[in-house]
């Protein structure tokens, strides 16, 4: 064995390294044997006062260190309901009800907080959130608004770290560990432990984590700002606790030992250990090795015309014209007929279409939604039972459903439809690919028939629990997102307020995951990319993943979530989500000018999410740049400077939007991106069309059906074609990535952040190979020397945009790296 997979696979912990960090610490290690706690306790100062707070709060100490906070609010627009969701309640908006309005129309709430630093936002309504009118202090939200933040204790006000290094003085109070959160703690296989512990910048000169009856180990900084350094260590827990029996009720413990000069103190808090297997997280190894196509059904490939429902548009009309049919009631482009716009796409067209996606390369397909439903986008279900008979054999849902009764699952019989899709899961698994579809189970349309009941019974419904109505007389309800044409389900703080409908949910869910019940779930879906999970409180998520686990243990599990989603990935909801915080830094590097970050901030961005989260869900995140949702890449990268999915809807927000065709260099902006997403740590997911250059603004334009090279010519063809070069580049990143197991599962290390060319370089790794990726996101050809890993290889062969084999000079690698692109070399490592 040579020394680089020596390095690699010592203590089995190559699988540990995706932050990119030397972890090897845990090699390294001091006896504690019976001393406990392994050095005196530190004394920490108490945190008695609050600080500064905003008029809108007032706080009254319960104990040290935390406080009775009041938060009081007088809206402009006095609302039905009001709540307050931050970091506080994990950004739940039924947990916190505020209580008004008083004579003056003040709401409050009051709730029990620790020191620290709090996010928050406040609901009106359910569905308008606001920050605080009456706080100052705030922070962009990440979608063009604020969220207010309220600090506690003296850290929470500080700017910056004013400690030294050696002086013999530790900030207790700095110090923070939270077992509950990943970033913190994550158990790993083999009884080994990773834990992360928070002291304020430059004030320890070193950190051990020190476990009762086994070792000390010294843990390593692996981020430093100007406020606070994290630290990590990995330990083994010691065999004698794993002989124990459960019912001894004896867990091992784990503390902090600090030193500084001449001082070395303990952190006065110990720390359990659960020793299950079951604490550990992990995610479906497919999941690792998947490359993510995302589809709209019908606006993918018409396979069955038969199936068509009326007025379908024709596949090659430019978008921006007019059917014979349209227009005709007085309706114009945006204002509505775009939206109602129905093309024929269906199951048959996806089927036929599976080698197109196998010649692509990618292995994993995301449906948008495909149960029954009046809309092109089908996130109006009708029913959940069944797939939507535009999509299948047309006409075959109502016969079938007049029979059913959604209560009782031994009612529920099988449409042709739902065995078309069926047949096509057969297929779809027979050429290797998994499927997921979308679970929009927070709200349905207006025809479902327990809608229909509720609307038709009211409080004699035997649904009557499961829609928020808000009056019965007049019969008044919640839509989702304010839409009527969406009712929404009636929640509580613990999840889905009806029983019923939990129930309902469950059976659907194993319905679709094992058609046959027969226990084998190989028939069924591989898994669920959930629409709007944060709408729903995580309890009910967390018992429904128990469902779907018990029906296939190896079932993916990803939600729509697109902010951090730290309290997601914690093992007990998701296995994943649509990764945007993804698309967010690699559109502030690559496309924007103004407004432009560093490849420094934007590897400092990404390695703060790679610490958040645990690594079995970082490596199967749904890295996307765009989606349904938004405006597509290439436009992005034709709209430079705007706040991700922001000012993009040229119908409402973005009047100012270009919507005309990117340019060559914005196109290459678009290639340099998947080049990344076919790089990075976590699954690349692509949405429909990308690869063959469409383009548009978001919702309707992002919707437009497919390009397809065998129906050419489409209207306005100097627009419209497939664009064969653009589509060979995803051919070449996406083969990369098939052909190098190091990019899907191995560690990541940054070699090189040159924020003056605009170039980053990081490293991926396994036990067998090693990929250097050199990015260049500048509109010039650059010259780049990189220091490589002592210890590593010493002959590199290119295996991206770059021919032959090169070798460093001592540890230095000089590399040229074209303009708006990037090199990847490969080094195999020899026995």
């Amino acid at each position: 064995m040579n020394r680089f997979k020596h390095r690699l696979v010592n203590l089995q912990l190559t699988v540990f390294m995706v932050a990119g960090l030397n972890l090897m610490s845990a090699c390294t290690s001091t006896a504690v044997a019976d001393t406990w706690p392994p050095a005196p306790l530190m004394e920490i100062a108490p945190d008695l006062e609050a600080g500064t707070l905003p008029s809108s709060i007032s706080v009254e100490m319960i104990e040290p260190g935390r406080w009775r906070c009041t938060f009081r609010v007088r809206p402009s627009h006095p609302p039905d309901t009001l709540t307050l969701a931050g970091t506080m309640n994990g950004w739940n908006k039924a947990a916190t009800p505020l209580s008004g309005p008083d004579e003056d129309r003040w709401w409050t709430c009051t709730l029990e907080l620790p020191v620290g630093r709090y996010l928050y936002k406040f609901v009106a309504n359910d569905n308008h959130w606001f920050p605080d009118p009456r706080n100052p202090d705030k922070e962009p939200d990440g979608h063009s608004g604020h969220n207010s933040v309220l600090r506690l204790g003296h850290l929470a006000h500080l700017e910056r770290s004013g400690a030294s290094r050696g002086d013999g003085t530790i900030e207790g109070r700095a110090i923070e560990h939270d077992p509950q959160r990943p970033r913190y703690y994550q158990p790993l296989p083999d009884r080994y432990i990773q834990v992360r512990v928070q002291t304020l910048a430059h004030d320890v000169e070193q950190a051990w984590l020190c476990i009762h009856y086994g070792d000390c180990v010294p843990m390593t900084p692996v981020v430093e700002n100007e406020l606070f350094t994290l630290w990590e260590g990995i330990v083994q827990i010691p065999e004698l606790y794993a002989n124990m029996s459960s019912s001894s009720g004896r867990k091992p413990e784990y503390m902090f030992l600090f030193e500084d000069g001449d001082v070395r103190r303990c952190y006065p808090v110990s720390y359990g250990v659960p020793v299950t297997t079951e604490a550990v997280f992990s995610t479906p190894d497919w999941a690792k090795h998947a490359i993510w196509y995302q589809i709209f059904p019908d606006r993918f490939r018409n396979g069955d015309p038969s199936n068509d429902p009326e007025h379908v548009i024709p596949w090659t009309m430019d978008w921006f014209s007019s059917a014979p049919h349209e227009g005709a009631d007085g309706q114009t482009f945006y204002k509505h007929f775009v939206f109602w716009r129905h093309y024929g796409g269906d199951i048959a067209g996806i089927e036929q279409q599976l080698p197109y996606l196998k010649d692509l390369g990618v292995n994993a397909i995301y449906l948008n939604p495909v149960f029954e439903a009046w809309s092109n986008h089908k996130y109006d279900a009708t029913d959940y039972l069944h797939i939507d008979d535009q999509f299948g054999k047309k006409g075959d849902y109502e016969a079938i459903a007049a029979t059913e009764d959604l209560l009782d699952p031994s009612t529920w019989k099988w449409t042709e439809s739902d065995k078309i899709f069926l047949r096509f899961l057969k297929r779809a698994h027979e050429l290797g690919f998994k499927v997921i579809i979308d679970g929009v189970f927070n709200h349905v349309g207006q025809p479902h028939p327990a809608f229909q009941d509720v609307k038709q019974n009211k409080q004699n419904s035997r649904y009557a629990d499961w829609f928020n109505v808000t009056s019965w007389e007049p019969f008044e309800f919640t839509g989702w997102g304010g839409f009527d044409a969406l009712p929404e389900f009636k929640k509580t703080v613990d999840g889905l307020y009806s029983e019923s409908l939990k129930q309902h949910i469950f059976n659907v869910t194993r319905r679709w995951m094992d058609p046959d019940g027969d226990g084998d779930p190989s028939d069924g879906i591989d898994g669920w990319r959930l629409d709007v999970p944060n709408e729903i409180p995580a309890p009910f998520w967390a018992e429904w993943r128990k469902v779907v686990k018990e029906v296939n243990p190896d079932a993916y599990i990803t939600g729509e979530i697109w902010d951090r989603a730290d309290h997601w990935l914690d093992g007990k909801h998701f296995d994943a989500v649509m990764n945007y915080e993804f698309a967010k830094g690699a559109c502030k590097w690559v496309f924007n000018k103004n407004q432009k970050i560093k490849p420094s901030e934007l590897d400092q961005a990404f390695r703060e999410l790679r610490l958040a989260y645990p690594r079995e869900a970082t490596l199967v995140l749904q890295n996307l740049m765009n989606s349904h949702d938004t405006d597509r890449v290439a436009s992005m990268a034709h709209n430079p400077d705007r706040a991700y999915d922001h000012a993009n809807r040229i119908q409402d927000n973005g009047p100012e939007f270009d919507n005309t065709k990117p340019t060559d260099e914005e196109y290459a902006r678009a290639r340099l991106t998947t080049l990344l997403q076919m790089t990075y740590v976590g699954a690349p997911m692509i949405y429909y069309g990308d690869e063959v250059g469409m383009w548009g603004a978001d919702d309707p334009t992002c919707r437009k059906p497919m390009l397809w090279k065998d129906l050419e010519p489409y209207e306005k063809p100097e627009q419209n074609h497939v664009m064969d070069a653009h589509r060979a580049y995803y051919q070449r990143a996406i083969k990369l990535r098939t052909e190098h197991p190091a990019l899907r599962t191995g560690s990541f290390q940054t070699l090189l952040t040159d924020d003056a060319q605009d170039v980053w370089c990081f490293l991926r790794a396994d036990a067998d190979e090693q990929l250097l990726v050199v990015l260049n996101a500048s509109n010039e050809e650059r010259v780049v020397s990189i220091t490589l890993p002592s210890d590593g290889p010493r002959s590199w062969q290119g295996v991206f945009n770059q021919e032959g084999w090169l070798a460093p000079d001592e540890d230095k690698l000089q590399l040229t790296v074209p303009a708006i692109d990037g090199v990847v070399l490969h080094a195999k490592a020899s026995e």
